[in-house]
């Protein structure tokens, strides 16, 4: 089975995603996908506020551990058919939390669907995030 490439720019489309969090004034993902290798750049910009997270995995499910400052993540990526599944364990100031988030093309690769399932002693939330495909100059 031929896997998707999930390579390219991607800009969230707020009026086709359902969240259950506030949404970010904007968002943009970077991915380079040679499988196995992925490498997924991640950027919210909310007001004056910017958030990037990066990060370098393989599509094996091998574990990859991250320290962001009081913050933990234990995160792998696997295969799921042709859905690329994002599972995440983070753990901060002894909360504990999971984040599993499953990754599929639609619209003849046009479109990039992130289903964000989180949970945790303190917060539970299902979002659809909706990106479009920007073409490059």
């Amino acid at each position: 089975m031929l896997k998707p490439n999930f390579s390219g720019t991607w800009q969230f489309n707020p009026a086709n995603s359902v969240l259950q969090i506030t949404a970010p004034d904007s968002t943009e993902f970077v991915i380079e996908h040679r499988e196995p290798a992925l490498r997924i750049s991640r950027t919210h910009i909310s007001g004056e506020k910017r958030d990037t997270f990066s990060i370098d995995l393989t599509t094996d499910g091998q574990k990859v551990t991250i320290d962001r400052g009081d913050l933990q993540i234990v995160c792998r990526a696997y295969w799921d058919g042709e859905t690329l599944v994002f599972d995440s364990r983070l753990a901060r100031a002894g909360e504990e939390a999971t984040n599993v988030v499953r990754y599929t093309l639609t619209n003849d690769g046009q479109t990039f669907r992130a289903a964000e399932r989180f949970r945790s002693s303190s917060l539970n939330y299902d979002n659809l995030w909706i990106l479009d495909r920007i073409e490059p100059d």
